[in-house]
């Protein structure tokens, strides 16, 4: 089995995307850099490791050395799964809302702001109530995936639009590893 990380250093910026064929156990424990500097990883003492899958947990690591692509890390200590849930990336793009509780039909045009492992902020012209269930269109993902979002709160509403940050819910495995890669992704684009 392969466990993919995101690197991230100590401002929580990705610099670069490793892989290990073992989870991080002992010392010292090895990530090949397969995308990314590896020089701006190698500028670090300590980096966190955000794990693409519920088997590659979240860290933090103490860089030992580097031998080629490869960096030996010891583990120091993991992470809450909070930091893989909040890792969050500034995202436009345009899709749409179906409605799945609430008194509106049809479908909603939305423009996104950032996407989570864990949710969506997004600006949309319709009032929303906090607690309604909609379903929305994620295009970013390697295939478009249609997914059901709780409301969390709304912004106060601008000219044409109110900004709401929903939760995803009831992701199957797929999905969530779908959504977990995209913002990987997407982090990697942004710093790099």
């Amino acid at each position: 089995m392969e466990y993919k990380y995101l690197i991230l250093d100590s401002r929580g910026n990705a610099v670069a995307r490793g892989v290990s064929d073992h989870p991080p156990v002992g010392s010292p424990w090895r990530l090949k850099i397969d995308d990314g500097d590896i020089e701006r990883v190698m500028r670090h003492t300590y980096v966190n490791l955000v794990g693409n899958s519920d088997q590659a947990p979240a860290m933090e690591g103490k860089i030992i050395r580097q031998q080629g692509n490869w960096v030996y890390l010891e583990p120091v200590r993991q992470l809450d799964e909070s930091v893989r849930q909040n890792l969050r990336m500034p995202v436009r793009f345009t899709s749409f809302l179906y409605p799945v509780s609430g008194q509106w039909k049809g479908r909603a045009q939305i423009v996104s702001r950032d996407l989570s492992c864990g949710g969506l902020a997004f600006d949309c012209p319709l009032q929303l109530e906090v607690g309604e269930v909609v379903q929305v269109v994620i295009p970013v993902t390697s295939q478009p995936l249609l997914l059901t979002l709780s409301i969390l709160r709304a912004g106060p509403p601008t000219e044409e639009r109110i900004f709401y940050a929903g939760r995803f819910m009831d992701l199957v495995r797929e999905e969530e590893s779908m959504v977990r890669e995209a913002v990987f992704n997407l982090q990697l684009q942004k710093n790099s």
